[in-house]
C-alpha cells in the first residue's frame, strides 16, 4: 500500500518521523540542560509499577489501533495481488466482445466474437515490443459429470486455446511444476485445473461427460493442471469472489464440438516480462490496442492492472474505514490522557507547591510532567505497535472466514507501517500529554503546599473575548466551506462550534454561565439528531459519507457532556433521593455523590470516554443487525424461496413443463417465473439527453414473474399512486422500468464514473416525474427510449433495471443467461426442492439456489464485519476500564485523609468501599447511558 486518503504513506512516514524527532529532541534537550527535572519524572515510573502498567496499557490502545488498521491493509493488498498473480498469471489484457475497458474475466461466457479479430490484432502488435504473445481462446459454460465416481458440477468453463500460441503464458503447469504439452493430448482427452478436480473428484484416467446443447460428450482426464487464467478460471459474476471450475482442450476441437467454427469468446495479451513487471506495460500496449479496434464491437481490459488497482484499492479503503473507527478509541485514549495527567497532578500538588516555593519555575514543572509522559508514550507505542500486530492476525482470520477460504490472507507486517503507527501514536501521546501537563501546571502555591482546593474568582478578561473570537471565526469559516463545497462534514461541525463562541461572549457580558451552555449543548443535540427530512429542509442537502459517523460521534458525546456537567447537581440529587430508600447505604451513597459534583471536569471526561465507544458500538450494531434483517426472509425475496440459474449452453424450454417430464414434486411449488438477463457488458443506459453511456445491469420480467413477485416500491412516478399500479404497468404499458433503490448519486453500490446513477431524483423524494432514459440496442447501437416510473423498495435485494420480457427481446433479442424462480408453499423446504431441481435439470447445466440459503449467507457476512467493527470498537473500552481503574486508584491515594476522618466518624470498610463503587457506578452507568441514547437516535435516523 503506497497511499492513504490519497496522500503518499511515504510523505505521511517522514512528516511523522520529523514530528516524533522534534518531541524526543525537546526531552533530550530537557534532559541536557535540566538533568534533575527528568530524573524527577522518570523516577515516578517505576516507583509504582502497578499504576504505570495500568497507564501503559491505557496509552498504548492509539497505536495497537494504528497497527492493526495499517498491518491488516498491508496484508489485504499482500493477499489480494498474490491473488491477482496466481490467477491472470503471464495474462496482462483482455479482448472481449463489448465496447468499454469494465469487462472482467467473466465477461468472456457471454458473447463470441469473429476469429478474423485475432489477425487485426496479431497484425497490430506485430512491431510492438512490449507484447509478447496473443492467446485466442473458446469458452463455454457446461454441466459435466464425473461418471467414475459419480460427482458432478452443474456449471464448468469449457475452454479451448490454441495449443501453438500457449508459451508466452508459461503453458499448462500441475501443481507440482511439471509442464502439460496441450497439443500431446489425444482427442477425447482434457485437462482439469485445481478446482475442477476438486469440484468433480477428478484425476488422470477418470471418465468425464460433458453436455452441450443437451447432447452428452464423454473426456478422459489426461491431466491436472494449476487454476489460472489459461486453465479457465473465470468469474460467473462481478459479486462473486471465486472463479467456476476449468476444463480446458485445444481451440479447433472445442470450436467443432460447439460448432462455431471461426469464433472466440477472448483473445488474451501477454505483455514482456513476467508475472509481476508485466503490468507496468500496459498503459503501451493498450494505446496500441485501441487504436487499431477503435471501430470493432470489442472491449479491451487491463485485466491484471485492474486486479493490482482494485486489490491496492480495497487494502486502502479497509485501512481508511479502520481508522476511522479507531478514531473514538483515540479520541477516548486522549481524554484519558489528560484524565491521568490531571489524577497525577492532584497527587502531587504538595510536592509541586514545595517546588515551585523552593524556586521552580511553572516550565520546570512542565518539563518534569513532559519526561515523564514521554516515557509512558514509548513504552506503551512499542506495546501497542507489537499488539496491533496480534489484533491485526485475528482480523486476518475473520476475513478469511468471510472470504470461504476464496483468497488466501496471510499476515505482512511491514515496517514502514509498524513505524507509521508507532510514530503516531507517539505523537499524539506526547502532543495531548504536554498540554495536560500545561494545564495542570497552573496552582496556587500556598493551597498546593496546604493540599487544598484552589480558590478561583472568575473573572472577566480579554481572554475569552480572544477565543469566543476565535470560536465564532472557525466555525463560520468551517459553515461557509460546506455550504459552498455541499459537504455535510464542514457545515454542521461548523455549525456545533459557533455556539460555543457566542456563549462564551454571552458569558462574558454577565449571562448565567449554566443557562448558556445548557443551551449550547441542546442545540448541538438536536441539530444532529434531527432526522434527515427535516434536516434537509432546514439547511437544505449536503453529500456526506463515513467520516460523518465519527463527526456525529463526537459532535453528540461533546454536547451531552457539556448539558450533563453543567447540570450535575440536579442529577445527583435525583440519585441521592433513589440512594435514600435504602436507609444503610444512605451516609455512603451521599458520600459518594459529594465528589463528582466537586470535580465536574474529572467526571465529564469520564463520562465522555465511556459516551463515545458506547455511541459507536450501539449504533454500528443497530445498524447492522437492521440491514442483516432486512436482507432476509420473504419481503427480500420479493416472494421466491428458490432460484435456478441458467446458461443458454443447454436450453431448458418452458421450465414447469420440464420439471414435470423430469419427474419434479410440483406439489409444493405455488409459482414459478422467469428472468432474463442481457449481456451486461453490452447494457447501456443513460438519462435522456445526456453523455456518455453508463453500464447498467438490465432484467426481463415474465408475466408469471411479475405476478408471482410481491414487489413494493418505496418511490412511484407522478401518474402511479399505488404498488398496483406500477405493476398493471409492467405488465400493459410497453418500455416502462423500475430501478433498485442502490443507483442513487454516492451509494457504494451504483452510480460512480462507470455505473448508470438515477441523478435527476433523490432518495427522499416519494414521488417524482417519470425519468426518460435510453437504452443502447447493442445491435445498431441507436438509443432506445424507455421510462422509469419507480423505485423498488430498498427492503427488497434486486440490483439494476428491470423491466417487462417483451420490451428487453425487442433490445435484446439474445439474452445472455436465465434464472428461474420458484415460490413454495412451505418456504422451509426451499432447501430440498433446490436440490431436487439440480438433480433433474443438471445435464442442462443449472446452479440452483435456496434463497434462504444465500440471506443467511448474506447474514453471515454482515455477522463477520458486525465482529470485526465490534473488535477496533471494543477495545475502547480498555481506555474506559483503564480510566475507572486509574481515577479509583488515585482516588484512594488522594483522599487518605479523608477516609481517615470517616473511618473515625464510625463509617464501616464496607460503607467506605460501597461509596467509591457508587461514585465509580454512576459515572459509569451516566456513560453508559448517554451513549446508548445517542447511538440509538442516530441509528434510527
Amino acid at each position: 500500500m503506497d497511499e492513504l486518503f490519497g496522500v503518499s504513506l511515504a510523505a505521511i512516514l517522514a512528516v511523522l518521523v520529523v514530528l516524533l524527532g522534534m518531541c524526543l529532541l525537546s526531552v533530550a534537550w530537557v534532559a541536557w540542560r535540566r538533568p534533575v527535572i527528568v530524573k524527577l519524572g522518570v523516577r515516578n515510573i517505576p516507583r509504582r509499577p502497578a499504576q504505570s502498567l495500568m497507564i501503559i496499557l491505557g496509552l498504548m490502545l492509539s497505536t495497537l489501533l494504528i497497527s492493526a488498521a495499517f498491518t491488516s491493509g498491508d496484508a489485504m493488498q499482500s493477499s489480494g495481488t498474490q491473488h491477482v498473480y496466481r490467477l491472470f498469471g503471464h495474462v496482462d489484457e483482455l479482448i472481449v466482445s463489448g465496447r468499454d475497458s469494465t469487462v472482467q474475466s467473466g465477461d468472456t461466457l457471454i458473447d463470441p466474437v469473429d476469429e478474423d479479430l485475432l489477425t487485426l490484432i496479431d497484425a497490430a502488435v506485430a512491431d510492438n515490443a512490449e507484447v509478447d504473445g496473443v492467446l485466442p481462446a473458446l469458452d463455454v459454460v457446461v454441466p459435466a459429470l464425473n461418471t467414475t465416481r459419480n460427482l458432478s458440477e452443474a456449471q464448468v468453463v469449457l475452454s479451448g486455446v490454441d495449443p501453438a500460441r500457449i508459451a508466452p503464458f508459461g503453458g499448462l503447469r500441475s501443481a507440482s511444476g511439471t509442464a502439460i504439452d496441450l497439443t500431446a493430448i489425444p482427442v477425447g482427452q482434457v485437462v482439469v485445473n485445481q478446482r475442477a478436480a476438486d469440484a468433480l473428484g477428478a484425476v488422470a484416467g477418470d471418465v468425464l461427460t460433458i453436455y452441450y446443447d443437451n447432447a452428452p460428450n464423454s473426456f478422459t482426464v489426461a491431466a491436472v493442471g494449476v487454476e489460472s487464467m489459461v486453465s479457465g478460471a473465470r468469474y460467473p459474476g462481478y459479486l462473486e469472489t471465486r472463479p467456476l471450475p476449468g476444463i480446458v482442450m485445444p481451440l479447433e476441437r472445442l470450436q467443432d464440438l460447439t460448432s462455431q467454427p471461426n469464433q472466440l469468446s477472448l483473445i488474451m495479451i501477454s505483455n514482456r516480462g513476467g508475472v509481476t513487471d508485466g503490468a507496468e506495460r500496459t498503459d503501451a500496449v493498450l494505446a496500441t490496442l485501441e487504436t487499431a479496434l477503435v471501430d470493432q464491437p470489442v472491449g479491451v481490459a487491463p485485466i491484471k492492472q485492474d486486479g493490482l488497482a482494485e486489490a491496492e484499492g480495497m487494502a486502502q479503503g479497509m485501512t481508511g474505514i479502520f481508522l476511522v473507527m479507531s478514531l473514538f478509541s483515540v479520541a477516548a485514549g486522549v481524554l484519558l490522557i489528560i484524565l491521568l495527567f490531571t489524577m497525577l497532578a492532584a497527587e502531587r500538588r504538595p510536592e509541586m507547591g514545595m517546588a515551585r516555593a523552593l524556586g521552580a519555575q511553572r516550565r520546570q514543572l512542565i518539563e518534569q510532567f513532559m519526561a515523564e509522559g514521554a516515557g509512558y508514550a514509548l513504552l506503551s507505542g512499542i506495546v501497542g505497535a507489537i499488539l496491533g500486530v496480534i489484533l491485526s492476525a485475528g482480523i486476518l482470520r475473520m476475513f478469511q472466514s468471510m472470504f470461504g477460504g476464496a483468497v488466501d490472507i496471510e499476515l505482512r507486517v511491514r515496517p514502514q507501517s509498524l513505524l507509521i503507527a508507532y510514530s503516531l501514536g507517539v505523537v499524539v501521546t506526547f502532543l495531548t500529554m504536554l498540554g495536560a501537563s500545561w494545564n495542570v501546571s497552573r496552582l496556587n502555591v500556598v493551597a498546593a503546599i496546604r493540599d487544598i482546593p484552589d480558590v478561583t474568582i472568575r473573572k472577566r478578561t480579554k481572554w475569552a473575548l480572544g477565543w469566543a473570537a476565535l470560536l465564532l471565526l472557525t466555525g463560520g469559516a468551517l459553515t461557509a466551506l460546506g455550504v459552498g463545497s455541499g459537504q455535510a462534514l464542514p457545515f454542521f461541525t461548523g455549525m456545533s462550534i459557533v455556539p460555543f463562541g457566542l456563549a462564551l461572549l454571552l458569558r462574558f457580558a454577565g449571562f448565567s454561565g449554566r443557562a448558556v451552555f445548557t443551551g449550547v449543548g441542546l442545540w448541538i443535540l438536536i441539530l444532529w439528531l434531527l432526522p434527515e427530512a427535516a434536516s434537509r429542509l432546514l439547511f437544505g442537502e449536503y453529500e456526506s459519507g463515513f467520516e460523518m459517523f465519527f463527526g456525529a460521534g463526537i459532535s453528540l458525546v461533546v454536547a451531552a457532556t457539556v448539558l450533563v456537567v453543567n447540570n450535575l447537581d440536579l442529577l445527583l440529587a435525583g440519585v441521592s433521593r433513589i440512594g435514600g430508600a435504602f436507609r444503610g447505604w444512605l451516609p455512603a451513597v451521599r458520600t459518594a455523590l459529594a465528589y463528582p459534583r466537586v470535580a465536574p471536569g474529572r467526571t465529564g471526561l469520564t463520562m465522555a470516554m465511556f459516551s463515545l465507544i458506547i455511541f459507536a458500538l450501539v449504533m454500528m450494531t443497530t445498524m447492522m443487525t437492521n440491514f442483516a434483517a432486512l436482507s432476509i426472509g420473504d419481503e427480500a425475496s420479493a416472494g421466491w424461496h428458490v432460484r435456478a440459474d441458467a446458461s443458454t449452453t443447454n436450453p431448458i424450454g418452458d421450465v414447469e413443463t420440464t420439471l414435470r417430464d423430469r419427474s419434479v414434486d410440483m406439489g409444493g411449488i405455488r409459482a414459478t417465473g422467469t428472468m432474463t438477463t442481457p449481456n451486461p457488458v453490452a447494457s447501456h443506459v443513460r438519462i435522456s439527453g445526456t453523455e456518455p453511456w453508463k453500464n447498467q445491469v438490465i432484467h426481463g420480467m415474465d408475466e408469471d414473474f411479475i405476478r408471482g413477485s410481491t414487489l413494493t416500491f418505496q418511490q412511484r412516478a407522478v401518474g402511479y399512486e399505488s404498488d398496483a399500479t406500477v405493476i398493471e404497468a409492467l405488465l400493459s404499458e410497453p418500455d416502462v422500468v423500475v430501478s433498485d433503490a442502490f443507483s442513487f448519486p454516492g451509494e457504494d453500490y451504483g452510480g460512480g464514473e462507470e455505473g448508470f446513477a438515477l441523478t435527476t431524483i433523490s432518495a427522499g423524494d416519494e414521488v417524482f416525474n417519470p425519468i426518460m432514459i435510453e437504452l443502447e440496442d447493442p445491435a445498431t447501437g441507436q438509443p432506445r427510449p424507455a421510462q422509469i416510473i419507480a423505485i423498488i423498495d430498498s427492503r427488497i435485494s434486486f440490483w439494476g433495471l428491470y423491466t417487462a420480457q417483451t420490451t428487453v427481446d425487442r433490445i435484446y433479442p439474445e439474452p445472455a443467461a436465465f434464472s428461474y424462480h420458484l415460490a413454495l408453499d412451505d418456504p422451509g423446504k426451499a432447501g430440498h426442492v433446490a436440490r431436487d431441481v439440480e438433480a433433474a435439470l443438471l445435464t442442462n447445466g443449472v446452479q440452483t439456489t435456496s434463497i434462504r440459503d444465500e440471506q443467511i449467507e448474506e447474514q453471515r457476512w454482515y455477522k463477520g464485519i458486525l465482529a470485526i467493527m465490534g473488535s477496533f470498537f471494543g477495545l475502547g473500552l480498555v481506555v474506559g476500564v483503564a480510566a475507572v481503574g486509574v481515577v479509583a486508584f488515585r482516588a484512594v491515594v488522594e483522599r487518605r485523609q479523608q477516609i481517615g476522618m470517616l473511618r473515625a466518624l464510625g463509617f464501616r470498610r464496607s460503607l467506605v468501599s460501597l461509596a467509591f463503587l457508587v461514585e465509580a457506578a454512576f459515572v459509569v452507568i451516566l456513560g453508559v447511558l448517554v451513549g446508548t441514547i445517542l447511538g440509538l437516535v442516530t441509528a434510527y435516523n
